[in-house]
């Protein structure tokens, strides 16, 4: 893939110039790039490396000028020059081919990490089939799928299996004198794939399974299951997608409600053009809530507007998440107090993350969520009642490492830190989560 680019100009002087001999310091710019176009086709990589740097050196910039320094330094071995060279063309037209260059160069350093990113790259760039062809097999040879592995592939799972300790797991006020802490095991089981067509056009189905068992306070243990089936369409420069989602939520071992969903979705890469590689997807979800008799309060409705941006640059991976949420539900009411338990939600969410070694990758996250009620809550409080409409604001930050073992297996590890600050002092609490354990992409 690395070859040199020829302008008009060099392929109709070439034959001319063939037999002539010109010393640098007398020729012009366009001179001096024909010759070094000539010397490296004739394998004189030196010769060619200092025709170009000659005609840089007199004023010459341009596209070609830097793809084909980049290619000779490659010859050469001089890696780093060429790299700076291709990277110079990562906001022109030729990005795709200069990131997919940048990949070779990664992998003669032995930077696999550095590597995925930028066959990556390529195919975000939605590149010419048969560089985006030869992108996928680097990333194959490699065991990593694309930055949207779902979607490279007609079917896709995913499994992680992973162990832990979390403080505070009922979320209970700082001011409380004690709280319940245990360690947890952890289970993720995901897939998805085209059960007709293909991502033009197809039927698409989805299934989710998270379980957390404590192992002393199963009191906690949570449960989930999602399954999905949706229509998914390719229009314009992206693609809609249109389901159905049900799912079922348990709580200790005893169900506690279950959703049916709507949803309607657009995603598009290449859709802000700040970046080389990137990936813009907006979600609306209205979901009825059935809960059992003992959550009563919780039946009703949710509405959500999820947006995320996605972008890779340079090895960097970075990803920004938007959530706005209005709940609808029945709330709570006793015979001395009532609680709203219909929030309306603002979150903000942003995650970035490098390849520090060939495989090891470190990221950090970090967010908020501004929660205020729908309707007062009537509590019953030291000298009377109070009626207040409550609102949260919820911080939280992370950190992850990922350490890849090649063929879509992976360790990992993560730390989670909340900390919810409410104007009801009952809800003001912090907890904290740490796990590890092993992650499986097929």
């Amino acid at each position: 893939m690395l070859q040199l680019f020829k302008s008009p100009l060099v392929l109709g002087c070439l034959l001319v110039l063939a037999s002539t001999s010109v010393p640098a310091q007398w020729a012009d710019t366009d001179t001096l790039f024909q010759y070094g176009v000539e010397a490296f086709q004739q394998g004189q990589f030196d010769e060619a490396r200092l025709y170009l740097e000659n005609a840089r050196n007199q004023g010459l910039d341009s596209p070609s000028l830097s793809y084909n320094l980049g290619v000779v330094y490659y010859q050469l071995g001089r890696y780093d020059e060429a790299a700076e060279s291709f990277r110079q063309l990562l906001d022109t037209d030729s990005h795709a081919l200069a990131s997919y260059n940048l990949g070779l160069i990664a992998l003669k350093q032995d930077d696999t990490g550095a590597a995925k990113a930028a066959f990556r790259v390529v195919i975000e760039a939605n590149a010419a089939e048969n560089l985006n062809t030869l992108a996928e097999r680097q990333l194959a040879r490699l065991g990593e799928p694309g930055l949207d592995g779902a979607d490279e592939k007609r079917w896709f799972g995913y499994a992680a299996l992973s162990g832990g300790y979390e403080s505070n797991i009922g979320l209970f006020p700082d001011s409380a004198r004690s709280d319940v802490s245990a360690a947890f095991f952890e289970t993720v089981l995901a897939g998805n794939g085209y059960l007709w067509g293909a991502a033009e056009a197809g039927v698409r189905g989805d299934f989710g399974i998270y379980r957390r068992q404590y192992v002393s306070e199963q009191d906690f243990d949570s449960d989930v299951g999602q399954l999905a089936m949706s229509w998914v369409q390719a229009a314009g420069p992206g693609s809609v997608r249109l389901g159905a989602v049900g799912a079922w939520l348990y709580r200790g071992g005893s169900a506690q409600e279950q959703h049916a969903r709507l949803l309607a979705e657009y995603q598009q890469g290449g859709c802000v053009g700040w970046f080389a590689a990137e990936r813009c997807r907006i979600r609306f979800t209205a979901a009825e809530v059935m809960a059992e008799p003992e959550y009563d309060p919780y039946d009703g409705q949710f509405y959500r507007l999820d947006a995320r941006y996605q972008v890779l640059w340079q090895g960097w991976k970075g990803q920004l998440d938007y959530r706005a949420e209005y709940n609808d539900r029945d709330d709570l009411t006793t015979s001395t107090e009532f609680y709203s338990l219909s929030p309306q939600r603002h979150q903000l969410e942003m995650r970035v993350s490098y390849p520090v070694l060939s495989a090891l990758e470190l990221g950090l996250s970090t967010g908020v969520r501004y929660s205020k009620y729908r309707d007062s809550s009537r509590l019953v409080v030291p000298g009377g009642t109070a009626v207040i409409r409550r609102s949260d604001t919820r911080l939280q930050t992370g950190l992850d490492a990922r350490w890849s073992l090649g063929n879509g297996v992976a360790l990992m590890a993560t730390y989670d830190y909340k900390t919810n600050a409410s104007n009801i002092d009952r809800y003001d609490y912090s907890n904290q989560s740490v796990d590890a354990g092993v992650e499986i992409s097929f």
